[in-house]
């Protein structure tokens, strides 16, 4: 009994408890501030609980042959109510930000003021025991070592090498350094500190400063002068390979030469030139070049561990530098022409602003990378960039100083993807101030994004506070809060599209009925449309198709034996053989073996194709396949809360099929593994490297058992000319998955544009799959009820398009925009739970616009260039692991290695996050 009740808890989609907590809010907000700002209140989520481990291979059960065997409707429409409108954007007008480095190097180091030895009054002792004597300890930059100054002039002067310096640590007023002495070759440091730590002789010294303040700053220089001067002499050295002792003009421009730089240039100036103008960055005499005082200045507050890193640095510093002079002068002419300034004002490029978007704030400045500790923004590992950071109330935009065009054929080569990021505020799954000057914004497309501002506590407070009231709504939030409700293409389309197609009317399931010949045929006597407006059940369509010989109290009844009243009916009928595929959700068979007639009846309905009369069946009775997409541990362990799965011996003739696809909570895990390895960063941090991450993640494997899944509910129907049922737990993930799969292999109208997004609003929308909860819409809570379902079907149908690639109409673009628009809440498509939610509390057909209108208003962008129209074939896909790919069109995007190069006019990847349509 244990071990039922612990495979029935795991495979719960739906059941409370308390898992991962919101991230955590900074409180320190003054009242002025917190009138403008919301902060989401944390809620208890959800605890994720994963199946035990069962058989990999399908689990088949077969029946006993036995016999069976009834109808009526009802159409009622109710008066949609109107959902209050979402609040008005935060004002962040009051926020401004200047660059991270001259903040610090202004305010807190003295090195920039010219300076190259600090000395420092203090009382110092070596070791525990020592006597404290006053002395002066002096930091010299140039020869990177600090030394204790004797009195007499003519002494010889000692000193600690920086490499030397183990650890310091601060308290008070005083100052511990630990070093070591034993060695003049600082290269030996790191290997002395390693395996032989124990034979090294380490010391300490303590230093009492006159104050806190004065310990603090002495600190402060000792720890950039450790941090930032071993590498930056070896990156030094590395451009100065004459050994003149500083950078010229023409050996910066070697140095650019040598990495692959040399034709990126800034506003159309020549590669000396550019080294110029990068050189008076930290010398107004370029003739002289720069020392390695001059160039530690320049470099101490964003340490770089190549020539290369620090080359691409440098060109951000002297971006940054031209925005601000351009910026000035848009400022010291705004009394003469404050129209043409405010029109201008950053020369940055606002054309991808679409209707109904409002741009709140403009943050100039910004470094931003991907990675996760506040360090990553500053490491050498972690490919950055610098530029403008825009706030709206539908997204964040950053826009990168360095555009593509500028590093084009180099050899270090930066797509055109990265100039311009979007982060619409609903795939925000959690942000955070991790100091003063950083934030971290976790995405839920996996992108971990760090930005980095001026060191300003109460700013970086208010702006984390106020993104979080943008993307996290107070009272809940939710789909009523969603920008699609703002969002509008009504505006300039008719100059150069004409009247655009309405994706609302790309599906009506009756004429879908129609199509598939459940409903003026031959056969449709056999078949009848019910509907009773979402009475029996509210996450059911509001029109769908039974057998006709089921009379009303027969469905009643069958509806309360399956979860959620989610009873079995059609999804697509095979027109060469009748057969039928029909969903549904789990049985409430229970412990006590429970069995519903009319729910028998209803099967054994679909197994005869509707016609209880049918001659051939009494000759040759055919087999219903039941695809439970769970494994079989869980399936029966649901028991113990009056679920469970078919008791095959109550059917007639039968066979029960375990297909082990994983539940919600495994999907999530899997995806964010898989999501660590494909973003941005050194896979040398990754355990056991890329491959092994990725293997590790299990999601290939997961997606394989779907197809596998899909793939023999098509076999069943077309080659053994029988029907199909399939569920899972509550009928609303895997079965989506599994029924939609099945019909793109049988039936090629699904592979068109038109025909797939019928196939989504029916099998997906319509039948219930919980977008909202899967998805976080506008909300913080139900985190433990996330999980990339929707996503991992199109990363099926991307398998698909690898092994058939002119069988579809579609593009693998356009699964990537389908993917990305179910988290941005641009459109009403995705919005909600359910077709009740979405008809009756959110009226979407008539406030929002559909995501269909806008894929058919492009249609070119998201049309496949070798689609074959005349391809009718079924297909039939290898589910070999071996011909499972990684989706790295979706899941390494973010990875700037993984981009194709412009040589050769590859077409580059590009992402669309909604866009003026004239």
């Amino acid at each position: 009994m244990s071990e039922l009740m612990m495979a029935q808890e795991s495979d719960q989609t739906d059941s409370p408890g308390d898992g991962a907590s919101s991230q955590d809010v900074p409180t320190a907000v003054p009242q002025s501030i917190a009138k403008n700002t919301t902060l989401p209140t944390p809620e208890d989520e959800t605890e994720s609980m994963d199946d035990e481990e069962a058989e990999s291979s399908f689990v088949k059960v077969k029946a006993p042959k036995q016999k069976r065997a009834s109808f009526i409707p009802s159409l009622h429409v109710p008066k949609p109510t109107v959902p209050p409108p979402p609040p008005p954007p935060v004002d962040l007008s009051a926020l401004r930000c200047a660059s991270r480095e001259q903040s610090k190097s202004s305010a807190t180091v003295e090195f920039t003021g010219g300076r190259t030895v600090l000395d420092f009054k203090c009382k110092a002792k070596s070791g525990a025991l020592g006597i404290m004597k006053s002395a002066t300890v002096q930091l010299d930059l140039e020869a990177m070592v600090m030394r204790k100054v004797k009195g007499d002039q003519n002494a010889v002067q000692t000193g600690i090498s920086m490499e030397c310096i183990i650890s310091t640590k601060h308290s008070n007023k005083e100052v511990d350094v630990q070093y070591m002495t034993n060695t003049d070759n600082t290269d030996q440091v790191g290997t002395l500190l390693g395996s032989n730590r124990h034979m090294v002789p380490i010391l300490t010294k303590r230093y009492c400063f006159p104050t806190r303040e004065e310990a603090v700053r002495f600190l402060t220089h000792l720890d950039v002068m450790r941090e930032s001067g071993k590498k930056l002499k070896q990156i030094f050295a590395g451009i100065d390979k004459r050994n003149a002792g500083q950078i010229s003009q023409s050996a910066l421009f070697r140095a650019m030469k040598e990495n692959g730089m040399d034709f990126l240039g800034v506003d159309g100036v020549n590669g000396m030139e550019e080294a110029a103008k990068m050189i008076a960055l930290a010398d107004s005499d370029i003739s002289s070049g720069i020392d390695f005082v001059e160039f530690f200045r320049l470099f101490m507050y964003t340490p770089c561990i190549t020539v290369h890193q620090a080359l691409t640095e440098w060109r951000n510093k002297l971006a940054l530098v031209q925005r601000r002079r351009t910026s000035s002068n848009f400022r010291d002419s705004e009394e003469n022409d404050e129209v043409e300034t405010k029109k201008n004002n950053g020369n940055i490029a606002k054309d991808w602003v679409v209707d109904g978007e409002i741009i709140v704030n403009v943050v100039e400045n910004v470094r931003y990378s991907f990675g996760l500790k506040a360090r990553d923004n500053l490491d050498g590992s972690h490919h950055h960039w610098v530029g403008t950071l825009s706030v709206t109330n539908y997204r964040l935009v950053l826009q990168s100083h360095i555009t593509h065009e500028k590093t084009s054929k180099t050899r270090h080569e930066v797509s055109k993807y990265f100039d311009r990021m979007d982060i619409p505020v609903n795939t925000i799954h959690s942000i955070s101030k991790l100091d003063s000057s950083c934030v971290l914004l976790v995405c839920k497309d996996l992108r971990p994004i760090l930005c980095s501002f001026e060191p300003n506590d109460l700013w970086v407070t208010t702006l984390v506070t106020a993104i979080q009231s943008i993307a996290f709504p107070s009272g809940g939030g939710g789909p009523k809060d969603a920008f699609a409700f703002h969002y509008k293409l009504d505006q300039p389309l008719g100059t150069k599209l004409g009247k655009l197609e309405n994706g609302w009317d790309l599906y009506d399931p009756l004429k879908e009925f129609e199509r598939i010949g459940v409903m003026n045929s031959p056969h449709a006597r056999f078949y009848r449309i019910w509907s009773d407006n979402y009475t029996m059940s509210e996450t059911y369509p509001k029109y769908f198709c039974v057998p006709s010989a089921m009379s009303e109290s027969d469905i009643m009844n069958a509806a309360k034996f399956r979860s959620k009243c989610r009873m079995p009916a059609v999804s697509w009928r095979n027109r060469k053989n009748g057969a039928i595929l029909c969903r549904s959700a789990q049985p409430m068979v229970g412990l006590k073996s429970s069995r519903n007639a009319a729910d028998e009846k209803l099967l054994n309905l679909y197994r005869v194709r509707g016609d209880p009369h049918n001659p051939l069946e009494l000759e040759e009775p055919s087999t219903l396949y039941i695809l439970d997409a769970r494994k079989i541990l869980a399936a029966t362990g649901n028991q113990v809360q009056g679920k469970g799965t078919e008791i095959i011996s109550n059917y007639a003739h039968a066979e029960l099929v375990y297909c082990n696809i994983e539940n919600i909570h495994v999907m999530r895990d899997s995806v964010g593994a898989l999501g660590g390895a494909g973003v941005t960063k050194d896979h040398g941090e990754l355990k056991d490297g890329y491959i092994q991450h990725v293997k590790d993640s299990l999601w290939l494997r997961h997606v394989q058992l779907v197809l596998k899944a899909s793939l023999l509910a098509a076999e069943r129907m077309e080659l053994n000319d029988s029907s199909v049922l399939v569920h899972c737990s509550d009928g609303w993930d895997r079965t989506s998955q599994m029924s939609s799969t099945a019909m793109l292999l049988l039936d090629p109208y699904y592979r068109t544009i038109k025909g797939f997004a019928v196939l989504v609003e029916k099998e997906w929308c319509d039948f219930g799959h919980k977008f909202k909860d899967r998805h976080g819409q506008a909300s913080e809570k139900k985190k433990d009820e996330r999980s990339p379902v929707f996503i991992q079907f199109l990363d099926v149908v991307h398998q698909l398009m690898l092994q058939f690639p002119s069988a579809f109409e579609f593009n693998e673009r356009m699964l990537v925009f389908l993917a990305d628009m179910v988290y941005s809440c641009l459109f009403g498509t995705f919005l909600g739970n359910n077709s009740k939610e979405r008809e009756v509390v959110l009226d979407v057909k008539n406030k929002t616009v559909s995501v269909w209108t806008y894929i058919l208003a492009k249609r070119a962008t998201y049309t496949n260039p070798v689609f074959d129209k005349k391809c009718e074939d079924i297909l039939w896909p290898s589910t070999s692991i071996k011909s499972i790919k990684t989706w790295d069109r979706y899941f390494c995007r973010f990875d700037l290695e993984c981009h194709p190069r412009s040589v050769g006019g590859a077409p580059g990847w590009e992402d669309d996050w909604g866009e003026r349509l004239a």
